[in-house]
């Protein structure tokens, strides 16, 4: 019995010291350890590869706006404001703002002070051109920093009604809100991207450990509407004060399509006004013409006669 018990520990003790060798040499691994490296592997490749994109697209942008970027705190919150609006929130494009921006005031003069040197000209005469060109290639990045901020604007606008019904339907289905704004944001990766993407960050801010009342003011903070900010602070108030979230999502909402149609009506008021300019400089001139061009090439032929 003694010796049956002991061929048996020692069988047992030698089992387990060949499995402890196999798994810290790696000859055993486990199933989740390979996918976790097969995983890693992949992310960082990927990391890599993404890394020399942006590299190799922004290096010489995002290198050029680190040295001449200014300084000042002031400036630099005004500059990143603008650039959150349009949609850039990475530390990197407000250096590639700079880079750009400095690009396009010192090529094209570059570029006219060749063509002057090029047809043998006076270069007095090309100052003035050179200071316009490089005028507006300054003013070029603010131009279209503006005008992404609209289409955003004019897009989370147009798409916030809608959304907000289906962010009811989600809440009186049983959803939370966190769920909700989640499912709301799968929904309308199609139809209005935007508007997407900007409540997957706030739902992803809120899943990483961040207050939901601070997730909510950064989403209207981070992207400029009022509208939204109104939302943010009724979502806020209706989550302190305990009272029906649904309620006080329909209510806005309705209130929400009500400006929305009031906006439509008034920029169809606006379009005989804004129809002025091209009927009196492009469609009344060929009225004219048409009209009276025959009289008075008779008008014309009588005189001369």
């Amino acid at each position: 019995m003694n010796e049956l018990f002991i061929l048996t520990l020692s069988f047992g003790a030698a089992f387990f010291a060949v499995l402890s060798l196999a798994a810290i040499t790696g000859v055993l691994r486990h199933p989740i350890d390979d996918r976790i490296d097969r995983l890693n592997r992949r992310g960082v490749s990927l990391g890599r590869e993404e890394s020399m994109t942006a590299a190799s697209q922004y290096g010489v942008f995002a290198t050029l706006g680190q040295r001449v970027a200014p300084k000042e705190e002031k400036q630099r919150d005004d500059v990143k404001r603008r650039l959150m609006y349009a949609g850039f929130y990475t530390e990197t494009a407000y250096y590639i703002y700079w880079g750009v921006r400095i690009l396009l005031m010192t090529f094209p003069p570059l570029l006219v002070i060749g063509i002057y040197l090029f047809l043998d000209k006076p270069m007095i005469q090309g100052v003035l051109p050179m200071a316009f060109v490089a005028g507006v290639g300054m003013f070029v990045p603010d131009v279209v920093l503006w005008w992404i901020k609209r289409k955003r604007h004019e897009a989370i606008f147009c798409a916030l009604p809608d959304a907000l019904d289906l962010l009811v339907v989600c809440i009186e289905a049983g959803l939370g809100l966190d769920a909700a704004m989640q499912k709301v944001s799968d929904e309308f990766h199609m139809s209005s991207p935007v508007l997407s993407r900007e409540f997957q960050i706030t739902c992803a801010m809120i899943r990483l450990g961040h207050e939901r009342e601070i997730a909510l003011r950064e989403l209207g903070d981070r992207t400029g509407v009022s509208d939204l900010k109104s939302l943010t602070c009724v979502l806020i108030q209706a989550d302190r004060f305990g009272s029906s979230l649904a309620q006080a999502l329909r209510v806005h909402s309705d209130d929400m399509r009500t400006r929305r149609k009031q906006r439509a009506e008034e920029m169809a008021a606006k379009t005989t006004v804004k129809l002025i300019f091209p009927l009196v400089l492009f469609i009344f001139p060929a009225i004219f013409v048409v009209l009276g061009g025959p009289a008075a090439i008779k008008i014309m032929d009588t005189f001369m006669k």
